[in-house]
């Protein structure tokens, strides 16, 4: 700096090496940043939804569907944003001060380098303290967003209802309102990123300038330095804010950023109801599909019993039905052998296997279900087929679709399995969609099957047809029947009244 002073300098070379390698860099640090954030969107993304699904249905009732979109969509780009443009650039800016110190103890004063050590705390101290005192702001932030989300989805599934009620315009209002919650809190982390703006370059920035330029002017005034040396020592103390200067830069990602990996944090920290036992082992290929249900408790809510010490077999190949009125738990008894329910106490066999020390997924793979509602997903009636099978062949599809008694329905459709079928199924017909469900059943020939009130939601033509296509699909399996309509029992060969929770 000396050299400079009295007109003289390093080579141009240098400087153009320099300045180059300055350019490389500049280039570098949001390329690797936006491959990083890229690589970490897929990483978050694909853990979030890997852990909804093992969660299941119980987690579906705590949590709103559009809640857990927002997290996996917006929550996650966030996340991964601060991550990839905010924590690695922070971590690396937090060992700037370090350097400056060091190159300044050797190469100018290490009594001045003493000086500005006393300062540096301060500097991981304004950080925390940014960072808590916008956290609530932050987090307010994330729940109206994600309160918004659930919000649309509902309205944009309920669509049809809101029309048919006339509840169209009083919806748009919910809406708006949410909106504007969420337009104020992003409003206020703004306010908040220019605070910390003006803070750092008002307060932090003159007072390090300020207090450079005093120490510099005294060390010179005692010989201890040069002029050269003074000058380099004030430019090199404003290296010393590059990590407040960083969170001024990027306050906003980080912020957001930060509610977001929490958000996910708490979403990783629930625990599915149905987990493996430790030491499940899989019993192999089931031989006999009898069914046992020995002593069952199970209750939603502490005290309120569903089922109470209920006792009853299938043997295989048998057909039962459990009958009764709304609520008496005729559901929660075929929840208990699809495992996506534990009971509180007594025991679940198939096969004489207890249900709680096999892999979940070996039970699953062994029972079938036709549901009172049969979701379809967005896609071609092949995609919805291959979701039981997903090796099925064209073949194999027909000819499901053949025993379902809705092949012919298909192939006057010109795509013929490659028919969309519409957000949720939407163009099929009540009774199509069930078919459909029975389709699926016959692709993943299980040897138990649990029909849950598969005929509740169509007309007499349809239950016909329906209740013809679950003979076939019965025939030689061992079947669970759930229903309180009596055309849907009639082929039974027991049948079982569950009231208040008991067998009657």
């Amino acid at each position: 700096m000396d050299d400079l002073l009295v007109g003289e300098g390093p080579p141009v070379a240098l400087l153009v090496a320099l300045a180059l390698l300055a350019g490389v860099a500049a280039w570098a640090v949001p390329t690797l940043g936006a491959r990083e954030q890229a690589r970490e969107e897929r990483t978050l993304r694909s853990g979030v939804v890997g852990h909804v699904l093992a969660l299941g249905v119980a987690e579906r009732t705590r949590e709103r569907a559009g809640r857990i979109v927002s997290t996996a969509t917006d929550g996650v780009e966030r996340a991964a944003a601060y991550r990839g443009t905010f924590v690695g650039p922070m971590i690396a800016s937090m060992t700037v001060p370090l350097v400056v110190l060091l190159v300044v103890a050797l190469t100018i004063d290490p009594v001045a380098a003493l000086w500005l050590l006393a300062g540096v705390p301060a500097i991981p101290l304004a950080v925390g303290g940014f960072q808590a005192a916008f956290r609530s702001v932050s987090q307010r932030y994330r729940a109206s967003s994600r309160l918004l989300s659930a919000r649309f989805l509902d309205a944009f599934q309920g669509l049809t209802t809101l029309r048919l009620l006339g509840a169209g315009e009083r919806m748009g209002a919910t809406l708006a309102d949410a909106a504007e919650d969420v337009r104020k809190h992003v409003m206020r982390m703004l306010a908040g990123n220019q605070v910390v703006l003006l803070v750092v370059d008002s307060v932090f920035s003159l007072a390090m300038i300020t207090g450079a330029a005093a120490l510099a002017m005294n060390r010179l005034a005692d010989g201890a330095i040069t002029a050269g040396q003074a000058l380099a020592l004030v430019l090199l103390s404003t290296l010393l804010l590059e990590p407040l200067d960083r969170i001024g830069q990027f306050f906003y990602i980080g912020m957001g950023g930060m509610a977001s990996v929490r958000e996910i944090r708490r979403l990783h920290a629930e625990q599915p109801d149905v987990v493996d036992a430790p030491g499940a082992v899989d019993p192999g290929p089931l031989t006999e599909a009898g069914v046992s249900f020995e002593g069952i408790g199970f209750a939603y809510t502490e005290g309120v019993p569903v089922l109470q010490d209920v006792s009853f077999e299938v043997a295989p190949g048998e057909k039962v039905a459990l009958v009764g009125p709304s609520g008496s738990g005729k559901t929660t008894a075929g929840s208990l052998l699809q495992t996506a329910l534990r009971p509180d106490s007594g025991r679940v066999s198939l096969g004489g296997h207890d249900l709680t020390e096999v892999p979940v997924a070996w039970v699953r793979e062994h029972v079938a279900v036709v549901a009172q509602h049969t979701f379809l997903f967005t896609g071609t009636l092949r995609d919805n087929l291959l979701v039981a099978a997903p090796g099925a062949s064209d073949a194999d599809c027909w000819q499901a679709l053949a025993d379902a008694d809705l092949a012919e329905v298909v192939r006057a459709l010109p795509a013929g399995l490659d028919t969309p079928v519409g957000e949720r199924g939407l163009s099929l017909s009540g009774g199509q969609a069930q078919r459909l469900a029975i389709a699926r059943g016959f692709l993943k020939d299980a040897p138990v099957l649990v029909l849950d009130e598969p005929t509740s939601h169509v007309d007499l033509a349809s239950e016909r047809a329906i209740l013809e296509a679950l003979d076939r699909l019965g025939a030689g399996r061992t079947v669970l029947m759930i229903s309180h309509r009596p055309a849907t029992i009639a082929g039974a060969d027991r049948v079982l009244t569950l009231t208040d929770g008991t067998i009657r």
